[in-house]
């Protein structure tokens, strides 16, 4: 069966935006910003994402067009064996884990949305957790049930540009509060005695989150892209939007943070915790708090999307050669199932009662993520910069970028420069910080 493409570049870019475009732009970054300077940490990371960022996009979407696979596939073909299957079989079994605990995230989404309609007071209990989970699950694996092109690119060009309306909205909500100019100072302000090594690497590690890099999402979509389709281009460009919802994200919450006297510092629960509180001070506030979370929700599940495609295609490609191969419809429902296993493990880790799921003083939900962020995504990493980088033939990336880059060749002398010399030791340095040991 020939594989799907997506059937514009618009579509393209859509699709692998509002994958890209997730919690990490509207959960995580607002606090990370919030405790590494505010508009200091803005700009070391708008640059981190120009310098790392968009080279490694660039180079996990040339893996997948080039090859035409999915992550097993790319790298099987463009190393001509198996030895570096490793890195495939490692980053599905990331992905997995990463989408159950991601699932439990977004069914807190699902949650906080429907208790700002209604009153869901049951919805906070262990079973409500696990039915939001369920609901999240259920409205991703809908998406992908459709395929490629009726699936996952036409959710994206509808729900990419609703998206951004409801942040224009929202930040046009806050911004009419006393005292919301302080936040956009705090936003956009930029104090270099706040940037230190610690702001760098802090920066560098969001942009592996924030563009799903290491995640096996954009070499399956570079799978997807038309072979005519300039690759560079296009990871601009999804950069450029992935950075501007960040930025607007920050500009929907800190106005609002400082309007009511709250400290930038909060951390993770900012979104969930405090927001909430001031969306019930806030005239007009239900209207707010509605629209906030049901952009929140649209996020998370664009992202859900991408992750299970990740699965999804590497079940198919991986049986496509074999009398029965998997389908979508049958490789999908085997993801979707061991992702929503996992999460419903990490939502019973939270609570007390199951001490079985508690080790060393950590709920399964809590290893799950640090093991996959700070130990994981690095070595998925380190492990394509040096396997593109140093033993895939250099006529891959020159192929690709010749019809637009022809008469520019230090752009590639750059590029390997980067890839094969720089970007190991930064994602050590990054896999360093995230544990503590810089």
């Amino acid at each position: 069966m020939e594989k799907e493409k997506f059937t514009s570049r618009f579509g393209a870019i859509m699709a692998t935006a509002s994958g890209a475009v997730g919690l990490g732009n509207i959960w995580k970054f607002p606090y990370m910003l919030g405790q590494n300077g505010g508009g200091a940490f803005l700009l070391v990371y708008i640059v981190c994402v120009i310098c790392f960022g968009l080279p490694l996009m660039i180079t996990e979407f040339v893996m997948g067009k080039s090859s035409g696979q999915s992550v097993r596939g790319a790298y099987q073909t463009l190393a001509g064996n198996n030895r570096w299957n490793f890195v495939p079989i490692l980053t599905c079994l990331t992905v997995m884990f990463i989408t159950g605990f991601y699932l439990v995230i977004t069914g807190w989404c699902v949650k906080y949305f429907w208790i700002s309609i209604v009153d869901g007071a049951w919805l906070q209990s262990m079973g409500g957790n696990i039915v939001c989970s369920l609901v999240a699950a259920l409205i991703s694996m809908g998406v992908l049930w459709m395929g490629v092109n009726k699936g996952i690119e036409r959710l994206s060009k509808i729900f990419m540009p609703i998206l951004l309306v409801l942040l224009v909205v929202l930040i046009v909500c806050v911004l009419l509060l006393d005292g919301a100019g302080k936040g956009l100072s705090f936003l956009f302000a930029f104090d270099a005695s706040k940037i230190t090594s610690r702001t760098v690497l802090n920066a560098l590690g969001q942009c592996f989150y924030s563009l799903s890099i290491g995640m096996g999402a954009l070499i399956t979509f570079g799978s997807y892209i038309p072979k005519k389709q300039n690759v560079a281009s296009t990871a601009a460009e999804i950069v450029g939007i992935d950075t501007l919802v960040a930025i607007m994200a920050g500009c929907a919450i800190f106005p609002a943070v400082f309007a009511f006297g709250i400290s930038p510092e909060q951390g993770p629960q900012l979104v969930f915790s405090v927001l909430p509180a001031i969306f019930g001070q806030m005239p007009g506030g239900q209207i707010v708090s509605v629209l906030f979370y049901f952009l929140l929700c649209i996020a998370a599940i664009t992202s859900a999307v991408s992750l299970l495609e990740v699965l999804v295609a590497s079940l198919m490609d991986l049986t496509e050669k074999r009398p029965r191969p998997i389908s979508r419809h049958k490789g999908l429902i085997y993801a979707g199932a061991a992702c929503l296993l996992i999460s419903v493990l990490c939502t019973l880790s939270l609570s007390a009662d199951n001490k079985w799921l508690i080790l060393g003083g950590k709920t399964l939900f809590d290893w799950v993520d640090i093991i996959t962020s700070n130990f994981l995504l690095p070595i998925i990493a380190l492990g394509t910069v040096v396997f593109f980088g140093w033993f895939v033939d250099k006529k891959v990336m020159h192929e690709e970028m010749a019809p637009y880059y022809g008469k520019q060749k230090w752009t590639m002398n750059v590029y390997y420069f980067l890839i094969r010399w720089c970007f190991p030791g930064l994602i050590l340095l990054i896999a360093l910080n995230s544990i503590g040991l810089l």
